[in-house]
């Protein structure tokens, strides 16, 4: 077996997530929404890069939960004591800024917080794949960072849209919400729309922006130094501004969650 020559190829800078297979769908289902001719006339559901990364993500996030949660003793073992200060981590966070409905929503901003938070730190331990493309065996990442993907920080920000709009027609009720966008004069209510309609945008749009600029910052670097490796780099824009970012949209998610509670008081507090 001969080994031709390796070269360090540079993908694209600026591309949607690859299609990595297809789920097969019956006859009848060939013409809903998404679905794509893929293979001898065959169609099927795309499942991109972006899907199989987040399935690792949560896989990852199950198993480090399950071990540090399988045995809970009095005398915590490692696993155990990296759970929980974990959770004194984002429990002490949360509760700074909703007080006594900390308990109301500490799964759901933990929970968004860690996922983020994984995905955004997937690109600093890349697991490589390789594949056959026009004869030739590549080798490159198995999975990519899903916050960079425009469709998964947008369903992110849905959720939040979701829980801070429940809250707000939960407590006032849907004349009562809508009456808000009527303060604190009526000619107020489109720019109080907008400022509603901006809020998913803002979130969704800032944690794209900042994952996918860092890709192709990247990018750049290793095109223009393609044998020289700049750790530090990779600090700075897998791992620092990662974090960073995570912390960015759990704290806008609990300012907009703190702004629909107002005043209002836990019914726990009392």
């Amino acid at each position: 077996m001969r080994i031709g020559p390796i070269e360090f190829i540079t993908p694209p800078l600026v591309e949607g997530p690859a299609i990595m297979f297809y789920v097969p769908l019956p006859h009848f289902l060939h013409q809903i929404p998404f679905s794509m001719e893929y293979a001898d006339g065959k169609f099927g559901l795309p499942v991109t890069i972006t899907v199989i990364s987040t399935w690792f993500v949560i896989l990852v996030l199950t198993l480090l939960f399950k071990m540090g949660t399988k045995k809970l003793e009095m005398i915590p073992g490692r696993a155990q004591v990296a759970a929980e200060s974990v959770y004194e981590f984002l429990h002490g966070i949360i509760h700074q800024m909703l007080g006594g409905w900390t308990t109301k929503y500490f799964s759901y901003l933990a929970t968004l917080f860690l996922f983020i938070l994984g995905c955004n730190l997937l690109m600093f331990a890349p697991i490589p794949w390789g594949s056959f493309e026009d004869g030739m065996f590549v080798i490159g990442p198995a999975f990519r960072a899903p916050t960079a993907d425009l469709n998964t920080t947008v369903g992110l920000a849905m959720l939040t849209t979701f829980t801070f709009l429940g809250t707000s027609i939960k407590l006032n009720g849907i004349l009562g919400y809508f009456k808000g966008l009527l303060e604190p004069m009526p000619f107020m209510l489109p720019i109080n729309i907008v400022g509603e309609l901006a809020k998913p945008t803002n979130i969704s749009i800032r944690l794209f922006g900042n994952m996918f600029a860092g890709m192709v910052i990247m990018g750049l670097i290793y095109k223009a130094a393609p044998m020289v490796i700049p750790a530090p780099l990779h600090l700075y824009f897998d791992i620092f501004s990662g974090v960073v970012q995570s912390f960015v949209f759990l704290m806008l998610s609990m300012v907009y969650i703190q702004g629909s509670l107002g005043d209002a008081e836990c019914p726990n507090d009392k």
